[in-house]
């Protein structure tokens, strides 16, 4: 599965693509991962599993002091 965030902006669009990944495949600790990549400068995020909810929490922090 792959989720795809777009924010058309004035002059550009910027995207978000998001898939799961594993990190080291072929070592002894493969680690399952959520990869981030951010278009248009294609910058990637590896998020391992056991901190997505610590980034999500961070992100809805910030929301809710934008809010505010």
């Amino acid at each position: 599965m792959i989720f795809r965030f777009t924010v058309d902006g004035v002059n550009d669009s910027v995207s978000l693509t998001a898939e799961p990944v594993m990190l080291r495949p072929k070592s002894d600790h493969p680690q399952q991962a959520i990869s981030i990549r951010i278009s248009p400068n294609r910058s990637v995020l590896y998020v391992p599993l056991d901190r997505v909810t610590e980034l999500l929490t961070g992100i809805r922090s910030i929301v809710g002091q934008a809010q505010n």
